[in-house]
């Protein structure tokens, strides 16, 4: 096929947004290469029911998980195919606070540069939107449309608990309570990034998409990249660039870059691969929002489980593919809360969603596999810690490019971590006992009110906290090449013609699902490769 100016390894969040704004250039010739399929499937443009194809290898890539005390045996899952977990995950759109941004101290990445790039991307058209929302960028977003005598009660219970509400629950430096925003567009379709940023463009003549096509490592020449090779029907294909940019995600992107030669020397070397450029933080510094849910019983109204079931659940398939709208055309939490447990009314580190619905225990599941919704009505408190202090890691078992890298977490190997996690949860009890939720509010189903001892909840909260699959960091940004993988322009450190643009870059946490972030960060990386490209 020639040569390429850039080859884009991973059509997911960041790299369909890449491949667009390189692309805009037509004297570029770019490569997209996505191991994963076209993903059109009906259940991914409906954002509701992804469900029905939650774990299918076809649009999930798993990962195994080193086990974690007191935890249950793990595996994560991220986004396989076009538009990657932007395809088949919640839909739940939050860019970002520009303390996140400010905190990361790189030239060229705070607020200021990164508002203005989320505003590029996005476009918003609520009337409540806050002053400096995009309104013309590719991505679409729309408010939830929920309402009802339970949405309102649980409004106000958020209000009851010291968030106020909001017009616009991402505008920045926001406390409060608000409306959950998703990636759907104003049609009521789910947006993936592929949808968004590369269909429309599709068709230029400088722009290659490759799907099932398998990157097994990056070609280096000394200290230059220079392609990649790839597998694709069962045959080995080369294809070369004068920049391979990795966009493949928090555990696909340091993965091959260890394949290649690159990471921490001794372990490339325990397991058969010939080290190119030992750089010890590949992989390293992973951080994840830790995530838990509490449901009570619901009482004097029906919940929306019923909606998912039996022939309501086909009526509203049936009346969302006529009108687009309905139960169907949006998922998750129709509320979002964002609160400061350390006393930064700008800079939330929890956040927090509520919804009449509810899902059955681990351990019911467990007990009697089947549908994973309750029998009778719930209400459920879900939310994340988005600043954890806890660090894993991502490293290679196996030099075969088909053998998925070991995840470790290291969950609450800082105890900061822990204490969060039961503060989450007291918060959780917290709103359930305002006065706005009695007439609704039941029984606690797990682990129950009788559980109060803190040894006995802290040992409760472990089992229910999981992974937020908003992981960050495993190639992280920095001055330093001991300590970090990329500079701040995101060129992997000490190798020419080589990059990673992902969240995998970001040194540290984001407050909120790391989709936006991905979306914004993507943008700003363009423009700095575009600038760079001036020295060629």
């Amino acid at each position: 096929m020639g040569q390429f100016d850039y080859i884009i390894v991973g059509a997911g969040s960041a790299g369909c947004v890449l491949a667009n704004r390189l692309s805009a250039n037509p004297s570029l010739r770019v490569l997209l290469i996505e191991d994963g399929g076209s993903n059109q499937h009906p259940f991914i443009k409906m954002a509701g029911g992804f469900v029905k194809i939650m774990g299918n290898p076809a649009y999930f890539r798993s990962f195994p998980v080193t086990q974690q005390p007191g935890r249950r045996k793990e595996m994560h899952a991220y986004g396989r195919g076009l538009g990657g977990s932007s395809a088949i995950n919640g839909t739940w759109y939050l860019p970002g606070m520009s303390a996140d941004y400010d905190g990361w101290g790189l030239p060229g990445w705070g607020w200021e540069e990164m508002a203005r790039c989320i505003a590029q991307t996005e476009s918003y058209r609520d009337p409540g939107a806050h002053a400096a929302r995009g309104h013309g960028g590719e991505q679409q977003i729309t408010p939830s449309t929920y309402s009802g005598p339970v949405f309102d009660a649980l409004i106000a219970a958020f209000e009851q608990g010291g968030m106020p509400r909001v017009a616009d629950i991402t505008a920045p430096g926001t406390t409060g309570v608000g409306r959950s925003q998703y990636t759907v567009d104003r049609k009521g379709q789910r947006q993936s990034t592929f949808e968004a940023f590369v269909k429309p463009v599709r068709n230029r003549p400088n722009l290659t998409i490759l799907t099932h096509c398998a990157v097994k490592r990056i070609t280096l020449d000394q200290s230059r990249a220079t392609g990649v090779i790839c597998e694709r029907d069962g045959q080995e294909v080369s294809f070369a660039a004068r920049e391979v940019v990795l966009c493949a995600g928090v555990y696909g992107s340091p993965q091959l870059l260890q394949l290649s030669g690159i990471g921490p020397g001794a372990a490339l070397q325990g397991v058969g691969i010939e080290v190119q450029r030992d750089l010890p933080a590949v992989g390293q510094n992973f951080a994840d929002h830790q995530k838990m849910g509490v449901s009570f019983d619901l009482h004097n109204h029906p919940g929306t489980n019923r909606e998912f079931v039996g022939w309501r659940l086909t009526r509203n398939a049936l009346h969302y593919f006529l009108t687009r709208t309905g139960p169907l055309a949006r998922v998750g939490m129709p509320l979002t809360g964002l609160i400061s447990s350390e006393g930064r009314s700008d800079w939330p580190d929890f956040q927090i969603a509520a919804a009449p619905f509810a899902m059955r225990t681990i351990n019911e599941m467990a007990e009697r596999p089947g549908s994973p919704l309750t029998d009778k009505p719930g209400l459920t408190f879900s939310g994340y810690h988005l600043r954890p202090r806890s660090r894993g890691t991502v490293s290679l078992t196996s030099p075969d490019f088909r053998t998925a890298p070991l995840v470790d977490p290291k969950m609450w190997s800082d105890p900061f971590d822990q204490g969060k996690a039961l503060e989450l949860f007291k918060l959780f009890r917290k709103l359930a006992a305002m006065p706005a939720l009695a007439p609704y509010i039941g029984a606690e189903r797990m682990p129950g009110a009788a559980v109060q001892d803190e040894t006995a909840l802290i040992d409760e909260v472990r089992k229910l906290t999981e992974c937020g699959l908003h992981g960050t960091g495993t190639c992280s940004m920095g001055n330093d090449p001991a300590t970090s993988v990329t500079d701040a322009r995101c060129r992997v450190h000490g190798v020419e013609g080589l990059r990673v643009v992902d969240c995998s870059i970001m040194p540290k946490p984001v407050s909120g699902n790391t989709n936006g972030p991905a979306i914004a960060t993507a943008q700003r990386a363009s423009e700095l490769i575009l600038e760079d490209r001036k020295t060629w």
